[in-house]
């Protein structure tokens, strides 16, 4: 394993992977200091101890490894051309959770790989240090072993360490690669806040105003819609939005804790209302809560046509029976204009039902605390209120006998 390294000068951000981070920082640093002797006729692949593997929140998987490659011929003998034509090479593997439909079968996105593998190669296909970018192709497409992803992933990335130790970004490098989740996960979301932002359409004309369902986790589904105003002109910058509708599902059947659906209801009723009535929040997306049992989101309702015409994704039927209602965010273009902006609303928008659960789990710590307390104070209160038994006052005779009565 690599020894530690000093850490990097840039903060981590909040969609980094520490993992990934970390690794890199090590591996850069195991690269540019140590020489590995390579012997034997063979120098194909050599790998050394450095690998890591864990499995970060909403259960994806993600593996670091670094590798030796050697870009010689075969046929090579001489030592210093081998060393010469060696690169030391970190695999970075992230694997997401296979997703299932209402009906127990895995559901099979071939148009969401489609639009994985352009997102990282719009990410990482401009920087010199990233070799390859290798993603689970379609079905029907047949992949060669150099372009598949390492087997159980569903996209791999990577980094020539002997190049990125050159780069003179090469922090920021390293924390674009640690954000590699954000890329390889959320495409549909951010297909349609480019959409927005751009003010492009898509060959599909149906396709590019249709709702698309992003997975936020394996069971946590988003909904996108990007909306056009024809009352506007064409000039008007706020003509187009984009509607992010969120199923709440606060707690599974199997623990069935109410005490969770009530928070959760209110602090969803709580959060919608405190974006209207706060002037600080005025420029923020527009933000509404549809309760449970009331009238769905129009974007779940008037999706029927689209679907049967091809164009969008169909509602699943646990969606429409979400326990904690439903919440929509209105993005306009003004909130995705630039791409920290872009960045900063697509890691949002996809951490938000984490956002809520981590909020929930703190509101019941909180209170339980309180009302332990609470209890605490009523049972001294309690003992300080009971009456202890009377003592007769001891009596004693002229001759100094102490009198005790029968």
């Amino acid at each position: 394993m690599f020894e530690r390294a000093s850490r990097s000068s840039i903060p981590l951000s909040p969609a980094s992977s520490a993992l990934i981070r970390n690794f890199l920082v090590r591996a850069a640093a195991e690269a540019s200091t140590t020489i590995i002797a390579l012997s034997g006729s063979s120098h194909a692949n050599n790998t050394f101890n450095a690998c890591e593997i864990a499995h970060e929140f909403d259960d994806v998987s993600v593996r670091a490894e670094t590798t030796i490659f050697c870009g010689g011929e075969n046929g090579e003998n001489d030592d210093d051309e081998k060393k010469k034509n060696e690169y030391y090479i970190a695999l970075i593997s992230i694997g997401f959770p296979k997703r299932t439909t209402t009906n127990g079968t895995e559901n099979e996105d071939d148009e969401g790989k489609s639009v994985q593998k352009l997102t990282l190669l719009e990410a990482y296909g401009s920087i010199a240090s990233v070799r390859a970018v290798r993603v689970v192709g379609r079905k029907e497409e047949e992949e060669e072993e150099e372009e598949a992803p390492e087997f159980g992933y569903d996209a791999t990335i990577e980094i020539d360490l002997n190049a990125l130790n050159e780069e003179e970004n090469k922090e920021e490098i390293i924390d674009l690669i640690s954000r590699v989740r954000l890329y390889a996960g959320y495409g549909t979301l951010r297909a349609c806040l480019r959409h927005l932002a751009t003010n492009e359409k898509e060959e599909d004309a149906n396709r590019s105003f249709a709702l698309r369902r992003q997975f936020a986790a394996p069971s946590v589904s988003m909904y996108c819609k990007v909306e056009e105003d024809v009352a506007m002109s064409e000039s008007a910058e706020e003509k187009r939005s984009c509607t992010v509708v969120f199923p709440m599902h606060v707690s599974s059947s199997l623990s069935n804790n109410e005490d969770e659906v009530v928070i959760a209801r209110a602090f969803l009723a709580h959060f919608a209302e405190a974006s209207r009535n706060n002037a600080k929040l005025s420029a923020a997306p527009f933000v509404s809560y549809h309760k449970p049992g009331q009238k769905l989101p129009l974007e779940l309702t008037t999706n029927v046509d689209a679907t049967r015409d091809g164009g969008g994704d169909e509602v699943d039927e646990m969606d429409l029976n979400a326990n904690g209602g439903y919440i929509s965010f209105v993005i306009f273009p003004r909130h995705v204009k630039t791409k920290e902006s872009m960045e900063r609303a697509v890691w949002m928008l996809a951490s938000f039902p984490n956002f809520i659960k981590s909020h929930l789990k703190c509101s019941k710590g909180y209170w339980h605390g309180k009302m332990r307390k609470k209890a605490e104070e009523l049972l001294e209160t309690l003992k300080r209120a009971k009456k202890e038994p009377k003592v007769s006052a001891k009596k004693k005779l002229m001759s100094g006998r102490t009198y005790v009565p029968r």
